[in-house]
């Protein structure tokens, strides 16, 4: 049985709040927002959404085929426009929306992505090695890299338990992610942004660095850094602070 695309959190009949676009990152799940649903939830509804291709899309393994089909469940939600929060793989998705349906997006947080993730030639090399090894039995390699060296020794059960996550995940669904992250390339056209647009970065992130971040802080205009002493995943590592930032961000006036 297919993984469902979104997890919406309930929505009151009457409710007026506004709608936050959460996407994890690649290889992970909902759960990864678990530290922060508390804050997010405060004030916004939260819908969770899934960037891995599916295997019968339209478009393939593409960034812009994620977009478009989080483009139409917000048309069956009868959604009009969303605040977005994407990481790494769903920063990326966040970028599309943002230059291609502009009219959709109100505010943008884009959390340890980049405009360019990587190189072709690093994702096409990741998908040779998932092809030889097996997604399993790089499991635990790919996500001793998500984190800093403190936050590793100190927390080691996250990891396990992201690495057990990451061995059970479809190798199908990951193999097209990294597609996608290898085709995909905004670096051209972040400049067109014009959501309100908040970027966060890990001082200690190998995947996305900080010159990514400062890239897409520098191209997009009006658009804001906060940089926090994490590797990866600053919304499992910095959870209290970035759950901070992301709702202050929301929150303050157009």
């Amino acid at each position: 049985m297919d993984r469902p695309d979104y997890l919406l959190s309930p929505l009151p009949a009457s409710s007026n709040r506004p709608v936050l676009v959460l996407g994890h990152s690649l290889g992970t799940n909902f759960a990864l927002w678990q530290s922060t649903l508390e804050q997010l939830g405060k004030h916004c509804d939260l819908l969770h959404y899934d960037p891995h291709p599916r295997q019968n899309e339209a478009m393939g393994a593409s960034i812009e085929g994620r977009g478009r089909a989080l483009l139409q469940l917000l048309d069956r939600l009868a959604i009009n426009q969303v605040d977005f929060c994407g990481v790494s793989i769903s920063g990326l998705v966040g970028q599309w929306l943002a230059i291609s349906a502009p009219d959709r997006i109100h505010r943008l947080v884009l959390s340890n992505t980049a405009a360019r993730i990587g190189t072709p030639e690093t994702w096409q090399s990741r998908i040779k090695l998932i092809h030889e090894k097996g997604l399993a039995e790089v499991a635990e390699s790919l996500v001793n890299r998500w984190f800093s060296a403190e936050f590793s020794i100190r927390h080691p059960a996250v990891l396990t338990a992201l690495a057990n996550d990451l061995r059970n995940f479809s190798t199908a669904e990951y193999l097209a992610g990294c597609e996608a992250l290898r085709d995909a390339d905004f670096r051209e056209r972040v400049q067109q942004i014009k959501a309100r647009t908040l970027v966060i970065a890990g001082a200690h992130d190998r995947a996305t660095t900080l010159s990514d971040a400062e890239f897409l802080y520098e191209k997009i205009p009006g658009s804001q850094l906060r940089v926090f002493p994490c590797g990866h995943l600053a919304c499992v590592e910095s959870a209290e602070a970035f759950a901070k930032a992301v709702t202050e961000f929301l929150s303050e006036p157009d």
